[in-house]
């Protein structure tokens, strides 16, 4: 059950994290025409946010959870 509850938090923070970043314009901080480079920020960003944001969620999920 806990990899699941990982599983979903990591995919939809992932997402929002993805939309925040687009909002946020890093793209300022590339050179012009390295879209590459710039979705592979956002993707590296948004996994390592992604995964503090599952591990916490996680971890909250194990205290509420009653055997």
């Amino acid at each position: 059950m806990d990899n699941q509850v990982y599983l979903i938090a990591l995919l939809l923070s992932a997402v929002w994290m993805i939309e925040v970043l687009k909002a946020s314009n890093f793209e300022k901080a590339f050179k012009q025409n390295k879209v590459w480079q710039i979705k592979s920020f956002y993707v590296i960003i948004a996994l390592v946010g992604a995964h503090l944001i599952a591990s916490f969620i996680e971890r909250v999920f194990e205290l509420f959870q009653f055997n």
